[in-house]
């Protein structure tokens, strides 16, 4: 042997101080962290008490319970604490062993404290692993050992339990220790890690692929359907894009009729009460499964736009989970799509402020007919005669500004699309808190005639908006469109004499009537209310009786007298008395034989006057 070496049988012994090791136990837990640097301890521990074992058992002995007591010795002598048994029983033949003692002074409790401070577990992982070891080598079973009590957790002492896997029976704590002692578990952890992020990898670059071919087709403004090709192309999965109402705005890897069975399995699933009762219906606010039918489950993702829901973008499946690839591809396509709603806004909005601002030239004269000719060539609006306007009138509740100006810019919208479905080229603006449309002859060409087209107007706005109610004012047809300031006030003047009941009416029905509410003269208004309404004027001025109201509500309401009383929260008898007395001072018969548009032109001309104020719903 040579000076400074130990020798234990024909081995070399190496002594390292107490703080060294510590020292060892901070860098693996500072780079491993505190599991596998557990692990790390414990493996360590267990070669040592298996190789401590192997020298003990080629020694003689006369009992072999006294292997038992040897162990422990061995334990002491190297320094690492000292251990007091207390209690062994074992049988050879059977393999079954329990073992219990304390552990004094464990260095390695005591380096923990002071490098970490106490701890919420025990932390004599490497005295652990040595018994584990020695005594799992020395029965031929493996032996866990568990540390009930440790002074790094504040006890008295250190306390430790060994058993046989057997016999610990199935103790959960016990099935967790096991994996500490696996040789190959940090190389297992590794290929899964590494298998992990090679999925990742492969999800990042195919997400990438789709990120960049999607904005391709937005900065290039191509549209819905593209998108939708580039999701299939990528991700070989069915797409369905879909509007807010379950519209299909776009397919691919599938027919536009599968398309559209499965936009309605949709439609019925959202229109579901949900099972609270405070819930109306269902929603969709993040990506999610559905299985709406035995041969339809998607992966659906909200399309969201100024901060509400616009529509859907859904992968048609099989699978029972939502993978993360379909996650972040499905929000890249929605990113998509809410960029070109936005692209489409803009480009409305910038085309509406042109064609608003044309209409508004035209309607005060400020353009000449060449202007006319060149502005409307820019703008593709076709100057093909005979021209005509419609004016749009909405009633609701009184709302906010914000809410009227959110949902002017929404109705406009929706009417440019409708146009833009229909092939109709106009020109839209707004007027006096009305929706001014000019048409021209390329209407009639896609409609057989102007009412027709209108009607057809007329329902889709109510279809649109179910919960508010729409009027509509048409004007006559002209050969020239220097004309737009007659045709605005043949068309304001049809709005006039819409009602509840006839919320559609054409210049050309009005007569006479129509001529009258054209005037701008107070005079002529004021003759012919009067020629009409005189008698209920005058009574109204002298006795303050609310006949002219109660006989406006009562032709709003078609003249319904339950219907009447109810919009004016009044008695139906003093509503037949009322309206007796009109019949008395007008000399008409209100149930028969009136002209009925005569007397609601005549009160339009005393609202026109002031003489009259509308109800204000």
């Amino acid at each position: 042997m040579k000076y400074g070496q130990i020798l234990v049988d024909n081995q070399h012994m190496i002594k390292i101080p107490s703080s060294a090791f510590g020292a060892l136990r901070r860098e693996l837990i500072d780079t491993l962290g505190i599991n596998r640097s557990k692990g790390f301890l414990r493996r360590y521990g267990w070669y040592c008490g298996v190789t401590d074992c192997k020298k003990m058992l080629e020694l003689d002995w006369e009992d072999k319970k006294d292997l038992f007591w040897a162990g422990p010795k061995m334990h002491t002598e190297n320094g690492h604490v000292v251990v007091e048994p207390h209690i062994l029983e074992v049988d050879f033949e059977k393999g079954s062993l329990h073992f219990e003692g304390d552990w004094i002074d464990s260095q390695e409790a005591l380096e923990h404290i002071k490098l970490f401070g106490y701890s919420d577990e025990s932390v004599c992982h490497t005295l652990v692993g040595y018994a584990s070891g020695y005594l799992s080598e020395l029965i031929e079973k493996q032996v866990i050992v568990i540390e009930t009590s440790c002074i790094a957790k504040g006890d008295d002492k250190c306390h430790w339990i060994c058993k046989t896997v057997d016999e610990w029976d199935g103790d959960p704590e016990v099935e967790k220790e096991r994996h500490f002692y696996e040789a190959d578990r940090i190389s297992a952890e590794l290929e899964e890690t590494y298998e992990k992020l090679r999925v990742e990898r492969d999800n990042l670059s195919k997400t990438y692929e789709v990120h960049q071919n999607l904005f391709k087709e937005v900065i290039f403004e191509t549209g819905v359907q593209p998108i939708a090709d580039v999701l299939y192309d990528t991700m070989k999965t069915p797409v369905v894009i879909e509007s807010l109402n379950c519209e299909v705005s776009a397919a691919a890897g599938i027919s536009l009729q599968e398309a559209e069975k499965y936009s309605c399995e949709l439609k019925e699933w959202l229109a579901r009460p949900k099972r609270k009762k405070s819930e109306s219906k269902q929603e969709i606010f993040e990506t999610m499964l559905l299985e709406l039918s035995p041969g339809h489950k998607r992966v659906i993702t909200p399309i969201f736009f100024r901060k509400k829901i616009y529509g859907y973008c859904s992968f048609l499946t099989k699978e029972n989970n939502v993978s993360e690839v379909d996650k972040m591809v499905l929000g890249q396509a929605a990113l998509a799509c809410s960029l070109h709603l936005l692209n489409e806004l803009t480009r409305f909005n910038t085309e509406q402020r042109i064609r608003g601002s044309f209409l508004e030239d035209i309607l005060n004269k400020r353009v000449t007919v060449s202007e006319i000719v060149n502005y409307a060539h820019y703008i593709g609006f076709e100057l093909k005669p005979p021209y005509f306007m419609v004016v749009i009138h909405r009633r609701c509740e009184e709302i906010s500004i914000k809410e009227e100006i959110e949902f002017n810019d929404e109705f406009m919208n929706d009417l440019y699309m409708f146009f833009q479905r229909n092939q109709i080229k106009c020109l839209l603006g707004k007027k006096s808190g009305n929706v001014i449309i000019l048409c021209s002859n390329s209407v009639l060409s896609n409609y057989l005639e102007k009412e027709s087209f209108c009607s057809h107007l007329l329902s889709f706005c109510s279809k649109k908006y179910p919960e508010l109610s729409f009027k509509m004012g048409v004007s006559s047809s002209h050969l020239s469109i220097e004309d737009a300031p007659q045709l605005y006030d043949e068309s304001m003047a049809s709005l006039k004499v819409t009602s509840s009941r006839q919320n559609l009416v054409f210049f050309e029905t009005l007569g006479v009537v129509g001529m009258l509410l054209q005037t701008k003269n107070p005079q002529t208004l004021e003759n012919y209310a009067y020629r009409v309404l005189g008698n209920l004027v005058e009574e109204d001025k002298s006795k303050s009786t609310e006949l002219l109201i109660t006989l406006y509500y009562y032709l709003e309401n078609g003249a319904s007298i339950h219907q009447t009383a109810c919009a004016m929260n009044f008695s139906v008898n003093g509503l037949r008395y009322r309206l007796g007395k009109i019949n008395e001072l007008l000399q008409v018969d209100l149930n028969k034989g009136y002209n009925k548009n005569e007397i609601y032109v005549a009160l339009q001309c005393l609202i026109v006057l002031g003489e009259l104020k509308l109800p204000s719903n």
